[in-house]
């Protein structure tokens, strides 16, 4: 079956209020595997088991629920956990707005209590976060010192952030349980906080349409750690309007670009 490939919640920002069309729509298009966006204003526990059921009836394996912001003014975090355990999933993803990394880990750390053994909690490392790079995320997690803790490494985030192959491969694989693969021009249309959030989340592109080294970033991961394709483009929403004709495309070019012939 080789690597397993997830659809990333972001490919169809439209559906974020709807994760339950999101789910079939990932199904119908044929992927394995699906993130699951939490939006804490429309989320019920009827939204939980609806789409319980609806994982259940596909075979869908949910790999993520998104995202938790950590930060000083509080965050969902605990809402996500229990959502995510009730699901099944096996990641949940975090991002933190915090100044510095004692709250960060402390807040992560909690969160790690409350999800147990069978759900990791990742930390995403972004350039407009305060957890910019992998050596800033590996302070963190080395701080909260949880079984269960993990880092997201994410391809786009990796490049933007001066993060190196060599900083990734020297680190302990068990930090990463899954990644997020995508391509994108080499160098941003700018370099502002406000042009690099526009690039996360407008200009991505499939791996082996773009500029980034996406084989040798693939390399790096043993095959039995899923990738989620955060692919979130205008291209993409562009040429394929209908979110379950994207999903379709998005998963029959890479499957290509995982095996050309």
């Amino acid at each position: 079956m080789g690597r397993l490939l997830s659809l990333a919640a972001g490919v169809t920002p439209e559906l974020a209020a709807d994760p339950l069309a999101f789910v079939t729509s990932a199904a119908e298009s044929g992927w394995r595997a699906t993130g699951v966006w939490h939006d804490p204003a429309s989320w019920t526990d009827a939204t939980t088991a609806a789409v319980r059921r609806r994982l259940d009836d596909t075979g869908l394996l949910p790999l993520d629920v998104e995202v938790i912001r950590l930060g000083p003014d509080g965050d969902t975090g605990d809402a996500v956990i229990d959502v995510a355990l009730a699901l099944g999933a096996r990641n949940v993803l975090a991002i933190s707005a915090f100044d510095d990394p004692g709250p960060t880990a402390d807040r992560l750390g909690e969160l790690c209590r409350r999800a147990g053994p069978e759900l990791r909690v990742c930390l995403e490392f972004m350039r407009f976060t305060a957890v910019r790079t992998l050596a800033d995320a590996l302070d963190v997690v080395d701080r909260v010192g949880e079984a269960n803790v993990g880092i997201l490494v994410d391809q786009l985030h990796v490049h933007r952030s001066g993060t190196s192959f060599d900083e990734i491969a020297a680190a302990d694989e068990h930090l990463f349980p899954y990644v997020q693969w995508c391509d994108a021009p080499a160098v941003p249309a700018g370099w502002t906080t406000r042009e690099i959030i526009a690039d996360a989340l407008d200009a991505r592109a499939v791996p082996g349409q773009g500029e980034l080294p996406v084989h040798e970033f693939a390399a790096l991961f043993d095959d039995a750690i899923p990738f989620s394709l955060e692919v979130r483009s205008r291209a993409l929403r562009d040429g394929w309007p209908d979110p379950t004709e994207r999903a379709r495309a998005l998963r029959l070019a890479v499957e290509a670009a995982v095996d050309p012939a």
